[in-house]
């Protein structure tokens, strides 16, 4: 069996979906977490200088996309052909689109930025409006609960892209309740609701 090394913050963050895959698949690995403190020393070990990384018996896939994209084809978690998965892998772009609009905004809310909340906060809404909008049609369009006809490994990554924004946009679940229970569905996957209810907490 392959050695499976998933080197990350000790945070939720980038790597959280690929842990949640991993532990739906109940397949063992080595799970590397360190400070920020820590971070200019382990930063060399990354050929790119950014975390996450996932190594696989000698061999290192870098970002969080494609290292839950290559988790869900591995265990079982992609789309049933190539439509799926594309349709798959275009939610996913098009979430990354929205953090990237969302990011001004966020990065002020969390103390990391100094700025001006509210001349930010309408094209945050805008951007929220849009993109959860987006997300709720496939879901009704699909009718499985899911971005595709059965779990996969997009709806790992959205369900944690979600409990990550409750941390910040107290209005989410009041605007976007239909969202917030598909995270939940998410989150109560047999194989993964205890790991969910069990770890340790944080807003990142």
């Amino acid at each position: 069996m392959p050695h499976y090394k998933l080197n990350y913050f000790d945070a939720r963050g980038y790597a959280e979906a690929a842990r949640m895959i991993l532990h739906y698949a109940g397949q063992e690995f080595e799970d590397n977490r360190f400070t920020h403190e820590q971070w200019p020393e382990i930063k060399h070990r990354s050929q790119t200088g950014k975390a996450p990384w996932l190594e696989v018996d000698g061999e290192h896939i870098y970002e969080s996309a494609a290292i839950t994209r290559y988790l869900g084809h591995t265990f079982g978690l992609a789309g049933k052909d190539a439509m799926e998965n594309a349709q798959i892998d275009s939610i996913i772009d098009t979430y990354k689109d929205f953090l990237n609009d969302a990011r001004p905004f966020l990065m002020i809310k969390t103390g990391h930025v100094k700025g001006n909340l509210d001349e930010l906060k309408p094209k945050y809404d805008e951007a929220c409006e849009r993109w959860y909008t987006y997300l709720q049609k496939r879901l009704d369009k699909v009718g499985s609960g899911f971005i595709a006809s059965k779990l996969s490994w997009g709806d790992f990554s959205l369900a944690e892209g979600i409990k990550t924004a409750q941390n910040f946009d107290d209005q989410i679940e009041k605007k976007y309740p239909k969202i917030i229970e598909y995270k939940q569905r998410v989150h109560s996957q047999p194989k993964i609701k205890e790991y969910v209810e069990k770890r340790a907490d944080s807003i990142l």
